[in-house]
């Protein structure tokens, strides 16, 4: 019974194996006959043809290249970026096939921010003189402080594309920022300052003219590699890796003075200098049959850096009363978020964007924060965080 199975199984395989032979050279046979007919047809009918129509419709993003019409430039409709484009995509012609091609990116930024955090209260009008004096003066009007308000930086970059999909870049950026403050009191007010050293004699002198001034000034230098990961008809995201180098500056002046020859000043300077690693991710999305889009930012950058600081109070007779000065390592974390809107032009080789954007340095030392340990003796624990925040307007050329 087993010679039988056997015998038939072996005999069904030759006919499978003879039927899939001859079905072989059959096909082979008709695409020979095929071509051949082919030939003969485009030989005796050849006629010129005309090139198609270009489409003018708008494009989505793709890789690193950018909105742009639909062109001669990579008419695939897959993505070596993600491959999200589907045959969907491809029958509403809605996949990138661009005229635009580059392979450099330029591009400058307007800043327009404003420290917050950042501000230093330097005196108090109050109703006196009072004897005894209390232990907290009984305050009189306006709270006599620093606090800055927008003004203008810039940032300036440029990219090299390696492939579609990832580029190699670097940028800068810079803001100055500069407050002032004055305030002037009659009897019987007067002034009590809040950053003079309260062990010092001029600790509960009363005033009855200060003024005061800050600068901030910050400075970013980055190198990126970026890598788009995700890419389809009318959107795509990037990440970015890359090494970045952080520069914070803060200085505070103050001066105290009566109707007298008598005078009294009060400085601090803060320096913070660092490098580190960055990470970041980019994404936006086009509208339909238009240039427009909206796009977001964000970063993350660690620096590991040093802190220096230096308090300085003299007066007319005495320039040199207190002279503090500190220095710390710091891991400082920068964290920075962008939304936005922006046009590409019908080539995507123009760009313009503007959006609002929020910028944070967590883990510093602030003027308010140094002032404070100088006065309490405790340089522990000094940590606070100095935020931007403002409008962000770019344009970008792309060849």
């Amino acid at each position: 019974m087993s010679g039988r199975k056997w015998s038939f199984g072996l005999a069904v395989c030759a006919i499978c194996m003879f039927a899939s032979e001859g079905l072989s050279q059959a096909a082979n046979g008709n695409r020979r006959i095929n071509h051949a007919g082919f030939n003969a047809r485009a030989m005796s009918n050849a006629a010129p043809v005309s090139a198609p129509e270009a489409d003018t419709s708008w494009e989505g993003n793709s890789g690193n290249r950018g909105a742009a019409w639909i062109g001669d430039c990579g008419d695939d409709c897959g993505d070596a970026c993600g491959d999200a484009c589907g045959d969907e995509c491809c029958e509403e012609s809605c996949c990138p096939r661009r005229t635009c091609c580059p392979t450099w990116r330029v591009y400058g930024d307007f800043l327009y921010l404003r420290p917050r955090n950042a501000e230093v209260v330097y005196a108090v009008p109050f109703d006196g003189p009072v004897t005894p004096q209390p232990a907290v003066p009984i305050q009189m009007g306006r709270v006599a402080l620093v606090d800055h308000d927008y003004d203008p930086g810039f940032r300036v970059g440029f990219a090299r594309d390696l492939n579609e999909c990832a580029s190699l870049g670097a940028s800068y950026a810079q803001l100055d920022t500069s407050s002032s403050d004055s305030i002037t009191v009659d009897a019987p007010l007067v002034l009590r300052s809040m950053v003079i050293h309260p062990a010092t004699l001029d600790a509960e002198a009363d005033w009855l003219d200060a003024r005061a001034s800050q600068r901030i000034n910050y400075k970013l230098a980055d190198i990126e590699y970026r890598r788009t990961f995700l890419s389809g008809c009318r959107h795509n995201a990037s990440y970015l890796i890359g090494a970045s180098y952080g520069h914070l500056e803060q200085d505070f002046r103050s001066t105290f003075s009566t109707l007298s020859v008598d005078r009294e000043e009060v400085d601090t300077d803060i320096n913070f200098d660092g490098g580190g690693i960055r990470l970041g991710l980019e994404g936006e999305r086009m509208a339909p049959c238009s240039g427009w889009l909206v796009y977001g930012r964000a970063n993350a950058r660690f620096l590991a850096g040093e802190f220096s600081a230096r308090y300085t109070q003299g007066s007319t007779f005495d320039p040199e009363i207190v002279d503090a000065q500190w220095k710390a390592g710091r891991i400082v974390s920068l964290l920075d978020l962008e939304l936005g809107v922006g046009w590409a032009s019908p080539n995507g080789c123009l760009r313009l964007t503007g959006g609002y954007m929020v910028s944070g340095w967590y883990n510093a030392v602030t003027t308010s924060n140094f002032i404070g340990a100088v006065q309490k003796n405790d340089f522990g624990g000094m940590s606070d965080t100095v935020t931007f925040d403002g409008l962000v307007v770019r344009g970008e050329v792309r060849f």
